[in-house]
């Protein structure tokens, strides 16, 4: 399933984020069902993947994070673990009226440094159009292209980052 970014300005370089701002895990209930509505917002409503590819049964493995703009929820990313020292980040999506403002990037540099304070490299499902953004958030290209949900999408992966680099 995509990890999808919508462009938020990556290739000019991201706009400063809004002040207020607060990304963290999604906790409790009402965290979970701010980051299924926004998964459906733009993966299925926007994009047409079926609800069964998007809810897929792996959630409950997973660390879901929320960012909220003044308040109300906006963007969401889940990372579940692959192996040991490895973690596949996915679900990635900002609601279409937060796009082009640097959230993208701050939700994705949030998550990236839960993973370097574990030190675990990343590795994801890079929609084909949103390969750019990923690339300047240290991501590589890995392979062909392939379709999933009907979407290109390339592999990408990061090695960890030692804390405090």
């Amino acid at each position: 399933m995509p990890a999808a970014e919508h462009s938020d300005g990556a290739q000019g370089g991201p706009r400063p984020a809004p002040r207020e701002l607060a990304i963290g895990e999604a906790g409790g209930p009402a965290g979970m069902a701010a980051c299924f509505a926004i998964r459906r917002a733009v993966f299925c409503v926007e994009q047409g993947v079926p609800e069964k590819l998007e809810i897929d049964g792996k959630d409950e493995e997973c660390r879901h994070f929320l960012l909220r703009l003044g308040g109300q929820a906006a963007g969401t990313a889940r990372v579940r673990p692959l192996e040991p020292g490895i973690a596949k980040i996915e679900r990635v999506a900002i609601l279409a009226r937060h796009r082009g403002c640097g959230l993208g990037s701050a939700l994705m540099r949030h998550v990236l440094a839960s993973l370097d304070a574990q030190q675990r490299a990343a590795v994801l499902h890079a929609q084909a159009h949103s390969e750019t953004f990923y690339r300047a958030l240290g991501f590589a290209t890995e392979g062909a292209p392939f379709e999933e949900a009907g979407i290109p999408h390339v592999r990408m992966t990061r090695k960890s980052r030692p804390p405090g680099n």
